[in-house]
């Protein structure tokens, strides 16, 4: 039986040994295949790219498999940059880049031999340039840990951003947004570097490139504000009515620091219309910071008030 299992054991490393030698010499051999690289296009400083340009290219490239492997799951460092001022004019304004411009145009970290490139050529027009600044709102999808909260809405270090592209174009953009910033089982504050939405990157220049975003979360609280006035905000003549209760209590839910300074002057119920039974349900107004619950009573009773 030891005999046996010596010859399994042999067996084993004989078979893991091939698998191992077999893979290095496969992945060190040289193979053609097809790579998806990101392109940009630089035009002149004072104009503006007129054309829709694809987001990538095509490259057909040769390198042994190991720099496949590392550039397809890992690395993914390769770019395309076209520099329309380093090409001539075929017209006013216009210019045509052809394969081997942009095969020059691209830099990897990995070895790569460039073969060819999809398409094999590109037609692009220039105008002039105008800039202008729009309102940033930071795009999100944040999940908070259970028993916490977003204080406040994420918000950048700037309000702005500047838009740079053909004044059709830039006229249209009335705001613009970060990448969508998506986070789970949030449970503290953070600051992170955003980049900023690159969906009309062949038609527009966002500066700059990114933002920092600033996500305030504190711990759920919950508080009843005591003695909230009900105020009569009817179109009719309020002097003539009264209410009853003229005081509620407000359950409201936010985070642990902006729940603890709100006050009952931090908060309006109102009464805008005068119902038929006699019965309403005040509208409440609250700070952005906290969210309102429930009221205590839930309804309050507008009656005619009595003479004398």
């Amino acid at each position: 039986m030891a005999a046996r299992r010596f010859s399994f054991l042999t067996l084993g490393g004989a078979l893991a040994v091939g698998v191992g030698l077999w893979t290095y010499v496969s992945l060190t051999r040289a193979y053609e295949d097809d790579l998806l690289v990101p392109l940009t296009v630089v035009s002149s400083p004072n104009q503006a790219l007129l054309s829709t340009v694809p987001l990538t290219l095509t490259v057909r490239v040769r390198a042994t498999g190991l720099q496949l492997l590392n550039f397809r799951y890992f690395s993914q460092a390769a770019v395309c940059t076209l520099d329309l001022r380093r090409l001539r004019p075929t017209g006013p304004s216009t210019y045509t880049a052809e394969s081997p411009d942009l095969l020059r145009g691209i830099v990897s970290a990995i070895p790569l031999r460039t073969l060819s490139v999809i398409p094999k050529e590109l037609r692009l027009a220039t105008g002039d340039l105008t800039v202008k600044r729009v309102p940033l709102r930071v795009h999100h999808n944040i999940t908070c840990r259970t028993g916490f909260v977003l204080g406040s809405q994420p918000h950048a270090d700037l309000h702005e951003v500047e838009v740079r592209g053909t004044k059709s174009i830039v006229e249209r953009v009335q705001e613009w947004t970060t990448q969508r910033l998506s986070l789970e089982d949030v449970h503290e504050s953070a600051s992170m570097d955003v980049p900023v939405s690159d969906s009309l990157m062949s038609l527009i220049n966002v500066v700059p490139s990114s933002v920092r975003v600033h996500i305030n979360v504190q711990q759920s609280a919950d508080l009843f504000v005591m003695d909230v006035p009900v105020i009569l905000a009817t179109s009719q003549n309020s002097a003539s009515l009264t209410v009853h209760p003229q005081r509620v209590r407000i359950l409201v839910r936010g985070g642990v620091d902006d729940v603890s300074a709100i006050t009952a002057r931090d908060l309006h119920a109102e009464i805008t219309e005068r119902p038929t039974t006699g019965y309403v349900r005040p509208r409440v107004l609250a700070p952005s910071s906290v969210r309102v619950i429930a009221i205590d009573p839930p309804f309050v009773r507008v009656v005619a008030r009595k003479e004398g």
